[in-house]
């Protein structure tokens, strides 16, 4: 014979998996929040290197100086271009960096135009005028990245 009262779950049952359950969200919870913020810095950086060896390739390609300039008070990427050296550069583009993301310790050789902000600037022989930026982002460790002054060439590593 079947007895009726065995089926299902008694109210007991439910509330302690779901207690269960809501404890176990909490322990997960700190380190899937610290994972996304740090594939946010790692995502931010690699966007960061490809707008750089873009504007390397677009200055071979149309002949012009790119500028890439780091504006760490409005958190921006400004993108701007020159014919000539002698000319003022004309913003092209700029892109806002993820909240929490920052650009610290920018340095960057010697510029052929004259601006007021940190900037790479890539020539239309390939070259550029080098440095390299830190990527952070809270208490994350950072990217670092660098980019050659004799070929251009943009490497992105972890900071230590």
């Amino acid at each position: 014979m079947i007895d009726v009262r065995s089926k299902g779950f008694s109210l007991i049952e439910l509330v302690i998996v779901l207690v269960i359950i809501g404890l176990g969200s909490l322990l997960v919870t700190p380190s899937f929040t610290k994972t996304l913020r740090a594939l946010e810095l790692k995502t931010a950086s690699k966007r960061i290197s490809a707008i750089l060896r873009f504007c390397r390739s677009e200055s071979v390609f149309k002949n012009k100086i790119y500028l890439v300039s780091f504006d760490t008070v409005s958190n921006l990427l400004i993108i701007q271009s020159s014919e000539k050296e002698e000319e003022k550069p004309k913003m092209e583009q700029s892109y806002p960096l993820p909240e929490g993301i920052r650009v610290e310790r920018i340095d960057v050789g010697k510029t052929v135009l004259d601006l007021s902000l940190p900037s790479f600037e890539f020539y239309p022989n390939g070259g550029s005028n080098g440095g390299s930026a830190l990527v952070r982002g809270g208490q994350s460790r950072g990217y670092s990245m660098g980019v050659d002054f004799l070929t251009g060439a943009v490497t992105v590593e972890e900071a230590k």
